[in-house]
């Protein structure tokens, strides 16, 4: 049925024509106006970044975005793509149109070194291109407005502008210090968050909270999910009386807005969303990035660093053994010499320790998302094959905090 459609590359008279395409799948949400302003002014976006599927004349059915992402692995950088602003028309659906555009999309992962790719989209489909739900994403920490007490505000609150930049890159520094896996926002891409973004429905407020020489930021999405205002970053170093005055000023938002409550989209174990429960928010539920690993050595490789500096801080420390991760089809040996990791090798022969898990498991396990415990009550396919696996895997891919803000 796909001999129907031809399918590309963007080219640069695409705009509109992507912009008209997503409005249509969307309706009546402007998705198509995200998607235009994202095609002129995000940073690192080249026409060539999207995927396009067409039938005869009648221009884009099918469309997404490859974004480019910088995140931060403990100090290591990561080159991630974001398989961002899916759509297609519905008339159109059920063709295996995506299916083609991923099968494009995974070439250029592998031709470009992509370290990972990942999306937010919608439950139960992206599993068959291979992403698992692998780190937090959309949390639900519900404060209700009768819960801020009145309280006297000796903060000013402004909106940040251009010349805040500097203060918000310390900010994302602070940030990422505090998560084992954190996005690294340069400052072309605060520059597009606090100006071109503006222009689309999915814009933020940026604002900031001053007392003399304290100053915080927080961070308001006009568009999201549930009914509540929706607070999605806060400063990592936020006191006490600072978060008793966001809180002031969130409720008198949330008023001003008709909104019944306000939803903290933070991690529950940062600071702030710490604060936030101490002043009586509740930690609800919260959805995940799904994530898919190109190439297992290629990310290992990169991440060998951080994988020495786990190993030799644990009882492990100057190891000269073969790991052996055991994806069932294939099989992979972290090659180890007096705490180093020489190698990645196909395995073959024996292997000193073992360690068996399905390969979907991988990203959840690896990015420090769940243990190998945790993810052992979804799929009881991972375990300890031999050796002191187990323990070793436990150090190596520790579960560890991680939080991704967005980046438009």
């Amino acid at each position: 049925m796909v001999e129907q459609y031809s399918f590309r590359r963007g080219e640069a008279a695409d705009a509109p024509r992507l912009k008209d395409l997503f409005n249509e799948v969307f309706s009546p949400s402007l998705v198509g106006d995200l998607a235009e302003t994202v095609f002129h002014h995000l940073p690192g976006m080249e026409p060539k970044n999207w995927f396009v599927a067409e039938k005869g004349e009648a221009g884009p059915v099918a469309a997404f975005a490859l974004v480019p992402w910088v995140l931060e692995w403990e100090g290591i950088e990561l080159k991630v793509a974001e398989m961002g602003i899916v759509g297609t028309l519905e008339e159109h659906q059920g063709r295996g149109l995506m299916r083609r555009l991923n099968s494009d999309f995974d070439q250029v992962l592998a031709e470009e070194g992509y370290d990972l790719a990942m999306i937010q989209g919608i439950p139960g489909f992206y599993g068959q291109f291979g992403y698992s739900y692998a780190l937090p994403l959309e949390h639900h920490i519900n404060m209700p407005l009768h819960a801020i007490g009145e309280t006297e505000v000796e903060y000013t609150l402004r909106r940040a502008s251009d010349s805040d930049i500097p203060f918000l890159l310390r900010e994302d520094a602070a940030y990422r210090a505090a998560f084992s896996l954190s996005v690294r926002r340069d400052e072309a891409v605060w520059n597009y968050m606090l100006n071109a973004s503006g222009a689309t429905e999915y814009a933020s407020e940026f604002w900031l909270l001053e007392k003399g020489d304290e100053r915080f930021y927080f961070r308001v999405p006009q568009e999201g999910f549930g009914t509540g205002l929706i607070i999605s970053e806060i400063s990592e170093g936020i006191s006490a009386e600072a978060m008793s005055a966001l809180l002031a000023f969130g409720k008198q938002l949330a008023i001003e807005r008709d909104k019944p409550y306000i939803r903290f989209n933070i991690a529950d174990d940062s600071r702030p969303g710490r604060l936030a429960c101490s002043y009586g928010a509740e930690v609800g539920d919260a959805y995940a990035w799904q994530i898919k690993i190109p190439a297992i050595e290629r990310l290992l490789q990169k991440a060998t660093p951080l994988l020495e500096k786990r190993l030799a801080a644990s009882s492990f420390a100057g190891l000269s053994a073969r790991l052996r991760l055991d994806f069932f089809r294939r099989k992979l040996d972290l090659v180890w010499q007096d705490g180093k990791l020489l190698g990645i090798e196909v395995g073959s022969g024996d292997a000193e320790h073992s360690f068996c898990l399905n390969a979907n498991l991988l990203p959840a396990l690896c990015l420090g998302y769940r243990s190998w415990q945790e993810l052992r009550h979804v799929q009881p396919d991972i375990f300890p094959a031999g050796g002191l696996g187990g323990a070793l895997v436990e150090v190596l891919f520790a579960k560890k905090p991680a939080w991704i803000h967005e980046q438009y």
